[in-house]
């Protein structure tokens, strides 16, 4: 029974350890989509503009104020969407970089306690396995016993 709990613990080890890494690839993933989405937005948001720019000036090419004005209008609003998609951007960036220490974090603990558990595994494996015996035997009947090996050898006088 305890073997089977020592399995039971290496496996439940490694799947949250998966766990963490699927964690991990999905938020990645929901950071990219916010970002791709904001982007696309922008672009949408930017061609709108362009049209309705385009309008104003094909309605009255010959006035130059509303012209100048409706250029700043517009660049002040583009310059408007790049800062904000810029701050989401570095938003986003922060906020991965410390997913990233976090889930390194969790991942140095789980495998720490995967390890544990294969620890655990190979000594309730080595403990029960009937070659375990016989191959200490054999190791102990190859080594010399200490007392042959400690003695110091005597020499022959006058050869």
């Amino acid at each position: 029974m305890a073997a089977n709990e020592s399995v039971q613990k290496y496996y439940d080890a490694l799947l949250a350890s998966y766990d963490i890494l699927t964690e991990a690839v999905s938020n990645a993933n929901e950071r990219g989509m916010k970002v791709s989405k904001q982007f696309v937005s922008d672009i949408a948001k930017g061609q709108r503009e362009a049209i309705e720019l385009g309008k104003k000036l094909a309605a009255e090419p010959t006035d130059l104020g509303q012209y100048f004005s409706s250029m700043m209008e517009a660049t002040t609003a583009a310059q408007g969407r790049a800062l904000a998609f810029t701050q989401v951007v570095y938003q986003e960036a922060a906020a991965a970089g410390s997913d990233a220490r976090e889930t390194v974090q969790k991942l140095v603990e789980a495998n720490k306690e995967t390890a544990q558990a294969a620890i655990e595994l190979t000594r309730r494996f080595a403990a029960s396995n009937p070659m375990t015996e016989a191959v200490r035997r054999s190791v102990e009947a190859m080594t010399p016993p200490k007392e042959k090996a400690a003695a110091p050898k005597k020499e022959t006088a006058g050869v």
